[in-house]
Parts: structure tokens; sequence; C-alpha cells
């Protein structure tokens, strides 16, 4: 069959009824993902629409000659004749194929999200420094992110989408925003110390870590705490009673503050020596912002990773 350039063949979402092999010329697919269009090629030796043929499903593609071409076109009712005098496990086994492909080209694009995310955080991060701005134009994001790591525009987006799902940025029509201009480049950093050190990076902290960060927090808000440049200064006794709330009747020790004090997220006034208890120490200081950015991280990290993973 002949068909002439710009002739459409089918349109997407049509039930699939046969498959389109393409002998000469060129055809374009278009699908209409997310808020952008995406093209696909073609060209001589292409095979179109085998799973709509074998599974009756709609078509993923707008399908048009780009030129002048030749087609063929296999009927959905010709194969089934054609399987009707093969072996009864040959039309299980197709189906069973198809069914792999589709796991197999779910899986490529899930690896593909996965691979992007580091590029988009990287992207992002230095435009925000950059810039100074909390935003950034989607187009913009998408453009830079093709070039850098071949990401297509609807891989883009789906990426930002997920990404506002954990309230790390919104989508405001055509502009990208960032509510936390910290979150971004703590998390890229995140995933570059995992992908260059192959383990856990330090601002990932356990849940008693955590706990103890939430009870110093509360500590301050609850308690008209001033922050001065940033810090707030907690006295041991409260941030004890508050953590003892957080960890369920747990008691605060030096072993459990250790890991906060020795990375210098929390500041033990006066520094304190190798006792257990913490009766020695009167209060402890942090940069109250970033306690609360890395609160967020770990809210986030762990939650990506099972969406992505």
């Amino acid at each position: 069959m002949f068909v002439k350039e710009g002739e459409y063949l089918f349109l997407e979402g049509d039930k699939g009824t046969s498959l389109v092999i393409v002998k000469s010329g060129m055809l374009v697919g278009m699908s209409k993902q997310l808020r952008q269009r995406h093209w696909r090629n073609f060209g001589p030796g292409s095979i179109i629409g085998e799973f709509s043929l074998l599974e009756s499903k709609p078509r993923e593609y707008t399908l048009r000659a780009a030129e002048n071409s030749e087609v063929l076109f296999i009927e959905q009712k010709a194969l089934q004749r054609e399987l009707e005098h093969k072996p009864g496990w040959f039309q299980s086994t197709l189906s069973f194929l198809a069914n792999h492909c589709h796991i197999a080209e779910e899986n490529l694009k899930k690896s593909k999200i996965v691979q992007a995310l580091p590029a988009l955080l990287f992207l992002f991060s230095k435009h925000l420094v950059a810039s100074g701005s909390d935003n950034i134009a989607l187009a913009t994001l998408q453009k830079k992110m093709l070039v850098l790591n071949n990401t297509e525009f609807s891989e883009t987006e789906r990426l930002l989408q997920l990404l506002e799902e954990f309230d790390i940025l919104k989508i405001e029509g055509e502009t990208i925003r960032v509510p936390n201009l910290q979150i971004i480049p703590l998390l890229y950093e995140a995933l570059r110390y995992r992908a260059l050190n192959k383990q856990v990076s330090p601002d990932i902290l356990s849940i008693t870590e955590q706990l103890v960060l939430t009870a110093f927090v509360k500590a301050v808000k609850e308690n008209g705490i001033s922050i001065r440049g940033n810090k707030a200064t907690v006295p041991t006794e409260m941030l004890k009673a508050e953590a003892k709330k957080a960890m369920h009747g747990g008691t605060l020790t030096r072993r459990i503050i250790a890991p906060l004090t020795a990375s210098g997220i929390l500041e033990a006034s006066p520094a304190s020596g190798q006792s257990p208890v913490l009766d020695d120490t009167d209060s402890f200081t942090a940069d109250f912002y970033h306690v609360i950015d890395l609160l967020e991280l770990n809210r986030i990290f762990p939650l990506l990773d099972k969406k992505l993973v």
C-alpha cells in the first residue's frame, strides 16, 4: 500500500486491528504525553502496532507519512487465521513474550528516570545558585536535560511530577518553582555521595538521630527560643524532656547524641567528656534552618528511593 506525504494511517487511541511494516519512506508517530508532544520516526523495516495487534490495545501513536511511503498492513483477522493452523502453544508463547516485552519497557523507562534524577537535580542546583531565583522555565529545563542527559521532554516532566509529589517543587503552568532553595542541593549531594562512595551520605540520619533533631526543633518552637544568625540554643534538660516524648519514654544519652555532635550538626556547651549521661552539658546549639532542611531531606530520601527502585 502506498501512502502520500502528510496522509494519516491511524490516530492515537484508535482500536488496534492491524500491524504496519514500513517497506520504504518514512512515517512519524506522535503521542500526546503529558504536556509535550513526543515524536518517533519509523523508517524502512520498522514494525508498528505489534502489541495493539496481539492484545487489541489502543494505538500508542498518531501515525502519518513524513514522505511518500510504501507500507504493508497485516490485519488482526488474517493473523488469527494463521494462528489457527499453528500448535496451541504458539499463541500462548506470543502472549507471554508480549507481556515480558511490556515489563522490559516499563523497567527501561524506570531505569531512565532513575538515571536522569541526578542530572535534573544538578541542573536545578546550578540554576538556583547562578540566578538566585527560586524558579526556572519548564522548557529551559527540558532542553538542558535533553543536551546533558539525552532525556526526552516527557521523561523530564514525568520526573518533575514525581518530585512534586514529595513537595520538593511546584509545577506552576510552564514554570517550575522550588519553595525550599536548600533541599534540591542537599538531595543532589546525597545522591552524588552515594554514587561516588558506594555508601550512604552522612546527611542521611538514623531514625533515632532524626527523633533527637525533631525534639530540638520542637523545643525551639514551643518554648519561644530565639534564633540568632540562624543559630538556636536549647538547654539540655529541655532537649531531654522533648526527646523522651519523641522516643516514647526513651532516655537521651551521650551515646545517642554523639553522632550528631561528631558531625557538627549539634554543638555541646561546654564540650563534654566520655560520660554516658548529659548532666555535664548545659545546652546544645545548632543551625536551626539547616536542621529543618536535614529533617526534610531524610523524609524525602527513603520515599524517593522506594518510588524509583
